[in-house]
C-alpha cells in the first residue's frame, strides 16, 4: 500500500506548480481584498487527488494493480488515505497563511478564519466522502459527472433554503456549535469518511478488470 500511496505523491508532485499559485493567489487576493480564499488550496489538493483516477484509468494500473497481494483493498486504502493526508497538510498550510496576513492586516480575524478554514475542511471531506464510492464504480470520466451535478445540486439547494426558507437558529445552539463544533465535525468526518471507504471497498472488490 505504501508502493500505492507514493505513486499518487509521485503524480500528484506535477502540480506543484499549480499549488505555489494557489497560495499566491490566497495570499494577494487576501491581502489585497477583504475576500476569504482560504478554501482554495485544500480545495485544490482535493481535485488533484481525484485527478490522480483518471492517470490510473489512462495507464490501466487497475489491471496490473490488483494482481498485488491484496490489491484492491490496498488500491482503495491509498486513495482515501492520500487524499486525507494532503488535504490536513493543505489545510494547515492555509492556516500558517492566514496566521501571517493576520498579522498585516488588522479586517483579518484568525480566530475566525480559522473557523472557516475547519468548516471548508469539514466540507471538503464530505465531498470526498460522497465522491469516491462513484469514482471507485464508474471511473474518472463519469465520476466528474457526477462531483458536478453534486456541486450544482448542494448549490441549488442551500440557494432555495436562503430564499424560501428563513431560519432562526437559536442562540444556545450557536454557543454549542462555538464551544464544540471542531469536534463535532472531526466525529462526523470520521464517520462519512469510514462509512465511504466501506463503500468503496465493497463495490471495488466486486469489479472485474
Amino acid at each position: 500500500m505504501l508502493g500505492m500511496i507514493k505513486k499518487d505523491i509521485f503524480m500528484i508532485r506535477n502540480n506543484l506548480k499549480t499549488l505555489l499559485l494557489a497560495i499566491i493567489i490566497y495570499f494577494f487576493y487576501t491581502m489585497m481584498f477583504d475576500m476569504d480564499m482560504s478554501f482554495i488550496l485544500p480545495f485544490m489538493i482535493m481535485m488533484i487527488c481525484i485527478s490522480t483516477f483518471s492517470y490510473d484509468d489512462y495507464n490501466n494500473w487497475h489491471s496490473f494493480a490488483t494482481t498485488l497481494p491484496k490489491g484492491k483493498i490496498n488500491i482503495v486504502k491509498s486513495k482515501y488515505i492520500t487524499t486525507i493526508v494532503l488535504t490536513i497538510i493543505a489545510t494547515i498550510i492555509s492556516m500558517i497563511v492566514t496566521c501571517i496576513i493576520s498579522n498585516f492586516k488588522t479586517t483579518v480575524n484568525f480566530s475566525d478564519a480559522i473557523s472557516s478554514i475547519s468548516g471548508y475542511l469539514f466540507a471538503i471531506f464530505i465531498l470526498v466522502s460522497i465522491l469516491f464510492p462513484f469514482l471507485f464504480k464508474y471511473g474518472a470520466e463519469k465520476g466528474r459527472i457526477v462531483m458536478f451535478i453534486l456541486g450544482m445540486g448542494i448549490f441549488a439547494v442551500f440557494i432555495l433554503l436562503k430564499k424560501v426558507i428563513n431560519i432562526s437558529i437559536p442562540t444556545n445552539i450557536i454557543t454549542f456549535f462555538d464551544s464544540y463544533g471542531l469536534i463535532i465535525f472531526l466525529v462526523l468526518s470520521v464517520i462519512f469518511i469510514s462509512v465511504s471507504y466501506l463503500i468503496s471497498k465493497k463495490i471495488y472488490l466486486k469489479k472485474e478488470f
